[in-house]
């Protein structure tokens, strides 16, 4: 074919090329980040980050609002790092860009994306009620760290890792009347804030009589 005729059929298929539609601009997503240290317990301070790039900070509502610009069904990487005395899952959340058909596009709903920050430690508060037990010692794997009023009862708290294991013993050793003898009883801190009671009655023991020779009684006859 002629060179002429090749420039010809160039410039008749140009036309049909740039016919062709363009890739898809990014368009804005409105996207709410919602952090938590448990469920409905707002926290503050997570920095929320979407491949890397920092888009904000939680305040006192736990909220953190932005627009994402990608492009429907794009997947994005969200990474949050959490407070002091807080960690988050090892395995980053992925985002997948939604469009919702049949909604006003000039106003979309938002995307909410739940964040959790767990605790690093727990709260655990003992409550103690010992009927006939005024005055016990309380022992908290051996240590003594509270003991009962008059009434019987004590209390004490302390903060420890999810999974750790108390013996909490009431020591009755100063009054050795009351039975059981060092009762003993088990708690397992769970992965949240616990308030363990520990209801324990004794019963006190009759004080035995000392057993000894009678003298032998002299009667008299005349």
């Amino acid at each position: 074919m002629p060179v002429a005729n090749w420039l010809l059929a160039l410039s008749c298929a140009a036309p049909l090329l740039s016919c062709q539609a363009p890739p898809s601009p990014a368009r804005p997503f409105a996207v709410v980040f919602v952090s938590e240290s448990d469920p409905g317990v707002r926290l503050s301070r997570v920095h929320v980050r979407v491949d890397g790039d920092l888009v904000g900070e939680s305040g006192s509502n736990g909220l953190v609002r932005t627009n994402i610009y990608g492009k429907p069904g794009q997947r994005l990487r969200i990474k949050h790092d959490c407070p002091d005395g807080h960690e988050a899952p090892p395995a980053p959340k992925i985002l997948r860009l939604r469009r919702f058909e049949g909604i006003d596009q000039f106003d979309p709903p938002e995307m909410e994306i739940m964040l959790r920050c767990q605790p690093v430690q727990r709260l655990a508060v003992f409550i103690v009620r010992a009927k006939n037990g005024p005055d016990l010692p309380v022992l908290l794997d051996g240590e003594s760290v509270a003991r009962t009023n008059r009434s019987g009862v004590a209390h004490f708290s302390l903060r420890g890792t999810p999974g750790t294991e108390y013996i909490v013993q009431l020591d009755t050793r100063e009054h050795p009347r009351l039975l059981p003898h060092l009762p003993a009883h088990l708690f397992t801190l769970p992965d949240a804030d616990e308030i363990f009671v520990i209801n324990r009655s004794f019963e006190v023991a009759r004080q035995r009589q000392r057993s000894g020779r009678h003298r032998p009684r002299i009667t008299k006859i005349e």
